[in-house]
């Protein structure tokens, strides 16, 4: 089964989020709010052994933590099963999660199903979600994906940003359910709403193509620019570029400098390599070939077959870089095996020369052979690629 899913089963943490039954609980709560766990522990514990579910829920959660006594996921365990057994469904959904991780007890699907379902039923949003990851997974139970997407559904409608996403994905794959764009749009644009940023990049990618919603370049411009500002690094390149083409937004180079510098980070290749040919041509920054030269290096070990031809180009005439004959021809071999008609008709040069290698007419003439054959099938970028939006 393809996992295109995002598989994020976690854990709530929602520490002392809980109502407030009596006067010795509330002072374990002050003393927990004023960051004195040992002392909540301490007024929690007696009644934990009480039988207060809620003591018993918050001990569970600190031992888990290790807030105000040493991590104990065994006794984690154990306060939780009594707050479970009570019908804490924060306890029944932090103890599932033990069990699927097998931490303080042996691992268990069939118990974190079992639990997770107990906590679900009662409106439980979290264990809601991971019931319809397990079931869309095939973990620990048969893939069911009718199930998968009644628990995503009811996840969904409290609010869940990762279900919600889920669901879009689901709709606009189409492999498990009918492809429907009207619901991916619905179920991106909740999660979206809710901050998740991979649905922010998705709905922006499909105002972008016209997909499920009129084309709208503005809008993908805002959703991309919210993911973007999250740390989405495909988010951040495609905002760099239509900064950079003015679609959507007024061109404005300097801010096409700053996404593509945030997506560069990391590791965006095109970034990089776009990044080089603004400092060359000085577009949203003062021209300097040395640091073209910095960026297109990143993108020639990543691999990127026009970087190397152009860091080659740059060794062969000592642009921004220590003039280096023998370095330009390895770079341009590099493209060259990639296919790159250019770089291989500079090799064929290189050769023609003796400039960077042994003279060899023979290697030469098979290098340009290589070059028209490409030139006739492939075309190669010419400064920042066209093709930058994905």
């Amino acid at each position: 089964m393809k996992k295109s899913l995002i598989a994020l089963i976690f854990l709530i943490l929602a520490l002392f989020a809980v109502p407030v039954f009596a006067d010795d609980f509330q002072v374990g709560m002050d003393a927990a709010n004023r960051g004195d766990f040992a002392r909540a522990f301490e007024v929690w514990e007696p009644l934990a052994k009480r039988g207060n579910a809620l003591a018993q829920f918050n001990l569970g959660l600190m031992y888990d933590k290790g807030e105000g006594v040493k991590r104990n996921y065994k006794m984690a365990v154990k306060w939780y099963k009594l707050a479970a057994r009570q019908g804490i469904s924060s306890a029944q959904f932090n103890l599932g999660w033990l069990y699927s991780k097998g931490k303080g007890v042996r691992q268990s699907f069939k118990r974190t199903v079992m639990w997770y379902i107990r906590a679900a039923k009662q409106g439980n949003p979290a264990a809601q979600f991971n019931l319809g990851l397990m079931y869309d997974m095939g973990e620990g139970v048969t893939p069911d994906y009718k199930r998968a997407i009644k628990w995503y559904r009811l996840a969904a409608k409290q609010n869940n940003a990762q279900a919600q996403f889920n669901l879009g994905q689901l709709y606009e794959s189409g492999e498990r359910v009918t492809q429907d764009f009207k619901k991916v749009v619905k179920w991106y644009k909740r999660a979206a709403e809710n901050g998740n940023e991979l649905a922010q990049l998705k709905l922006g990618t499909l105002f972008e193509k016209g997909k499920g919603v009129a084309k709208n370049f503005k809008k993908a411009a805002k959703w991309y620019k919210l993911a973007a500002r999250q740390g989405n690094e495909t988010a951040q390149f495609n905002l760099g570029y239509m900064y950079s083409r003015g679609i959507g937004v007024k061109r404005n180079y300097n801010e096409a400098v700053k996404w593509y510098q945030l997506s560069a980070g990391q590791g965006n290749v095109i970034a990089q390599f776009n990044l080089g040919v603004f400092y060359i041509e000085g577009r949203g920054v003062r021209q300097s070939y040395s640091k073209a030269a910095s960026w297109f290096r990143l993108a020639a070990k990543r691999g990127d077959a026009e970087a190397q031809f152009r860091l080659g180009m740059m060794y062969e005439d000592g642009d921004g870089v220590e003039k280096d004959p023998e370095k330009a021809v390895r770079l341009y071999r590099f493209a060259a095996d990639q296919g790159h008609a250019m770089a291989q008709g500079n090799l064929g040069w290189m050769y023609v020369n003796g400039n960077g290698v042994e003279e060899d007419l023979d290697e030469a003439a098979k290098w340009y052979r290589r070059s028209e054959q490409s030139s006739k099938t492939k075309h190669n970028r010419n400064g920042e690629p066209l093709s930058s939006l994905r």
